[in-house]
């Protein structure tokens, strides 16, 4: 009998929890680009675990469809992600994938990066200046998947992946020097950049139909000025 009553107890506790963590969380779904979709459509499920209080920040993680952790950190704004702080972003299989600093949803500090095999990928320090609203990244260390280390001490040879872009050239003091060559998989072009001292001077993107445009700028980049023939 005392048993039975115990397991009712522990049973009313475990529903009562529920139902709080339920009124101070709120649980998103995400499509494979992290824009809010319908349930039936979504890749990840992000949850703020403190929504419903008043606070300096929030708690935000986003999780796989496996039930694994994809992302977690701090948020400034509980309805717009706005990175501040530690964030640990980790692969489907659950090994870690990069450690970032964010300030005010910026870049701003150290940053280390790991393959899926968890052999180390690269340090970065990045440099966020609030006067011209950029961040500058200095790579210091590069490793590749076979654990052959092409830059170091922020000098060498770097060729490496973020998500669509794929991109190599030389490193000079932690920064982009001279050519650099990249493909862009989700806007469907290649592209060829000279920098000095990290700054982009010049660049040229072909697209799909083999049609080139040339830009100085990021900016120019997303449109372009087709090139005389």
């Amino acid at each position: 009998m005392k048993r039975n009553i115990f397991l009712l107890l522990l049973l009313l506790i475990s529903v009562s929890l529920s139902a709080q963590i339920n009124m101070v969380s709120k649980k998103i779904f995400l499509d494979s680009l992290n824009r809010e979709c319908k349930p039936e459509n979504q890749i990840y499920t992000r949850v703020i675990t403190n929504y419903s209080q008043k606070s300096m920040r929030y708690v935000v993680t986003d999780f796989y469809k496996n039930g694994r952790k994809k992302m977690t950190g701090s948020t400034l704004d509980r309805d717009n992600l706005k990175k501040d702080g530690e964030f640990i972003f980790y692969f489907k299989n659950g090994a870690k994938e990069s450690v970032v600093n964010y300030k005010e949803d910026h870049k701003e500090g150290k940053e280390i990066n790991w393959y899926e095999n968890q052999s180390k990928k690269s340090e970065k320090q990045n440099i966020w200046n609030p006067k011209t609203k950029t961040v500058q990244t200095l790579v210091l260390n590069f490793w590749k998947e076979n654990k052959e280390q092409t830059v170091t001490d922020g000098n060498g040879e770097y060729e490496d992946t973020d998500k669509f872009v794929t991109e190599k050239g030389s490193i000079k003091n932690g920064l982009k020097e001279g050519v650099w060559e990249g493909t862009d998989s989700l806007n469907k072009i290649t592209f060829v950049e000279n920098y000095e001292k990290g700054v982009l001077i010049s660049g040229t993107k072909t697209d799909e139909n083999n049609v080139s445009y040339s830009y100085s700028t990021f900016a120019e980049k997303q449109s372009g000025k087709k090139l005389k023939s």
